[in-house]
């Protein structure tokens, strides 16, 4: 009887720290009833619920479709786990530019920013980069909504107008993105990006490229091609 109770304690006790591991990175609330089960977190969204999520809240709309699944990788940040495979792919990457690219006073010319919060604004994903707005990757079928406003990034890029609007001209940015992918050998809804981005002045831009093209009798030439810098508006 005592080792009856031992155990349905025990078990209770175990429940209890999966749970809280559950919800340590953030919590879904909705105001006019129960916790859903986790199939009905998809697609619809709860209308006046609100989504807790790295310690911010998001109130839910007709566009939020973010999974549980999904909402619990979330704030895992596998490639700042040291020793993690992803992680010495991005330590390799980060050494080869500090080796590669030195500033004027012999320190590295990029900077890492691999902390950087995976919620952004709709505006940040898509306008930023001049992603029309009738475009079909905007639709709820391929991203994860928080609601209208606000979603789990679809590639890093969404940091390129902040970090550049903040002054930087050279940078690295490492995270997890999120795209709504059927899982199979080759695609998983949350997966890593790793993009280098550097500005350049229309001197450093105007150079010589050299490439090979096949000539007469199948040999190959090396031709040069001059490229010439643009002004963007």
């Amino acid at each position: 009887m005592v080792g009856s109770a031992l155990r349905r304690v025990s078990r209770a006790c175990v429940y209890l720290v999966s749970k809280a591991s559950q919800v340590s990175r953030g919590h879904w609330h909705q105001t006019w009833g129960s916790r859903p089960a986790a199939s009905e977190f998809a697609a619809q969204g709860a209308p006046g619920g609100v989504v807790e999520l790295l310690g911010k809240s998001y109130r839910q709309d007709d566009y939020t479709n973010l999974t549980q699944k999904v909402f619990s990788r979330v704030g895992r940040n596998l490639h700042n786990q040291q020793h993690h495979p992803l992680w010495l792919i991005k330590e390799r990457v980060k050494e080869h530019f500090y080796k590669q690219y030195m500033g004027r006073f012999g320190t590295p010319l990029f900077s890492v920013y691999d902390n950087l919060s995976p919620v952004v604004t709709t505006w940040q994903n898509f306008d930023s980069l001049l992603i029309p707005a009738d475009h079909p990757s905007r639709k709820k079928g391929d991203n994860y909504y928080l609601n209208r406003t606000h979603m789990l990034r679809a590639h890093t890029s969404a940091h390129q107008w902040d970090l550049l609007h903040a002054g930087l001209d050279a940078f690295l940015v490492v995270g997890d993105v999120y795209r709504r992918d059927q899982i199979d050998s080759q695609h998983y809804p949350v997966f890593h990006q790793l993009e280098a981005v550097r500005l350049f002045s229309n001197h450093e831009v105007s150079l010589e490229m050299f490439f090979f093209v096949e000539g007469h009798h199948g040999h190959l030439m090396l031709r040069s091609l001059k490229f010439m810098s643009v002004k963007s508006v």
